[in-house]
């Protein structure tokens, strides 16, 4: 797994509007070496030097970083540059590495059951071009490397977008953007050297909602680190004052225009579940980690990476994390079977943060707080109809019931001609046309989904998904290598 860096211009700016400046804090002989170090590279990068001037920002955050971040680097980073013209090998190559061919087609065909992707749309060649166009940077925790990105000339020498220019870009080489990128890849290196990303983002491999919620740990801690040295908080004593809640509080009201702004063509054209994903990681991952870091300052942070969050859930609500544990209910779903002709593509877990994007015209955020575990598997039939039995489970009946009624009116906009609305939502509802069922059921906390499938067969697998096996899904505490030694 890599760690790939969105262009941070926005991000940038809008810590700036959202912490301010630190500037005239006292500086410690090792951070007055780093700045000594940016200075020298903004002057590298002023005589059309860059390539040095990021090597010397490079070294100012080795210099930086432990003492902002209150743990050492126990190595130096290797460094080194990719190609923009060469990303789309590269990125073709780590999802071949991340996922077999099965696994990529069984996430993409899950997507397209669920109405996230449209039918014809190709989830690789999508990904592919949005990363091609938006990675700034990026960490290699397998090699230990940091990757920049070198722009073609052509590129070099266009002129800003809107955003850019509102934002103060000129056009050429950013020095700024370039020192919070390279910022926002030594925090993850750092963080490497003590807790092993890549292990830790093994453990949620099965588990999508999982899997965003350490990525969201993992970018939420680099974002915070970068905001401290984008305002000069060379201590790192500033931001981890900042409340979580401002931050939060400033991010519903800008995070709406980082892609119609700020993205590129294929960011801007992509699904809201594509671009929301991506986004996801940064922006609630930052506020997560600012609520850790108010209330245990770095130490708050440390001890999350020794004790990984289990789901979206923890991370948008973190006293579900923190003071009041709401651990997921793991759902196994038992043997299905839709009949002859049909074939399963995968099982895996929406989660609270992609429910909400599946009901963002219906509710969303509302709609989707309260869960408490679900668990999908998505099918193949005759002439690639694709169908989904969804168990879910809710930490009241009354969210049940507002997700079951929510899921309904959003079944109804994908039925086109064949809809109707009801008035009034039963706890159980069956729509049928041309064969295929629609099936939503509420069993007092549960919730069950079944589409795709003839009515007889829906039944059975109605049945199945209500006998489900539940349990708690368990924190496991992971042991660093080595206690990271606490500066003052």
């Amino acid at each position: 797994m890599h760690f790939f860096e969105l262009k941070s211009t926005f991000l940038a700016a809008l810590a700036l509007l959202l912490v301010g400046s630190s500037r005239g804090q006292d500086i410690h002989p090792d951070v007055k070496a780093g700045t000594d170090l940016l200075h020298v590279g903004d002057g590298l990068a002023d005589q059309g030097n860059s390539n040095d001037a990021q090597l010397r920002y490079k070294e100012a955050f080795e210099k930086i970083l432990p003492r902002l971040r209150r743990i050492p680097f126990k190595h130096e980073v290797k460094r080194d540059v990719t190609k923009r013209e060469k990303l789309q090998d590269m990125l073709l190559k780590e999802f071949e590495e991340d996922m077999t061919p099965a696994e990529f087609e069984a996430n993409e065909k899950s997507l397209k059951a669920f109405g996230l992707l449209p039918t014809d749309m190709d989830l690789k060649k999508l990904l592919v071009d949005v990363y091609s166009e938006e990675i700034a940077a990026y960490y290699d925790p397998k090699t230990k490397t940091m990757y920049m990105i070198e722009e073609p000339e052509a590129k070099k020498n266009e002129p800003p977008t809107f955003l850019e220019r509102f934002l103060g870009k000129t056009g050429g080489f950013d020095k700024d953007e370039n020192k919070t990128v390279i910022a926002h890849e030594m925090t993850h290196a750092l963080s490497d050297q003590h807790y092993d990303l890549d292990a830790l983002h093994q453990i949620s491999k099965r588990n999508d909602d999982q899997s965003l919620a350490v990525s969201a740990l993992i970018e939420g801690e680099a974002t915070l680190a970068m905001m401290a040295a984008g305002m000069d908080d060379w201590e790192g004593s500033e931001i981890i004052k900042t409340p979580s809640e401002n931050l939060a509080r400033g991010l519903s009201l800008m995070a709406p225009f980082m892609t119609s702004l700020g993205g590129g063509q294929a960011l801007k054209g992509a699904p809201p579940i594509i671009t929301e994903s991506m986004l996801f990681p940064y922006l609630r991952g930052m506020v997560f980690c600012a609520k850790l870091a108010n209330d245990d300052g770095w130490k708050g942070i440390d001890a999350a990476y020794l004790d990984p969050p289990l789901s979206t859930e923890q991370i948008l609500h973190p006293a579900k994390y923190e003071e009041n544990p709401d651990n997921p209910t793991l759902i196994e779903l038992g043997n299905l079977d839709p009949g002859p002709g049909w074939k399963e593509v995968g099982r895996n877990v929406l989660g609270e943060m992609q429910t909400a994007v599946l009901l963002r015209r219906h509710g969303g955020t509302a709609a989707a707080a309260g869960w408490d575990g679900d668990r999908y598997a998505a099918f193949e039939g005759p002439d690639g109809k694709l169908g989904l039995v969804w168990m879910t489970t809710w930490d009241s009946e009354s969210d049940a019931r507002e997700f079951a009624q929510a899921l309904v009116r959003y079944q109804t906009d994908r039925m086109g001609d064949k809809k109707f609305q009801p008035q009034e939502v039963p706890d159980s509802l069956w729509r049928c046309a041309d064969g295929d069922c629609r099936v939503v059921e509420r069993r007092g906390t549960d919730v069950a989904v079944v589409e795709g499938f003839p009515g007889v067969v829906s039944g059975s697998l109605l049945e199945a998904a209500f006998k489900a096996e539940k349990s708690e899904m368990k924190r496991s505490p992971r042991l660093a290598a080595e206690n990271p030694a606490t500066q003052p």
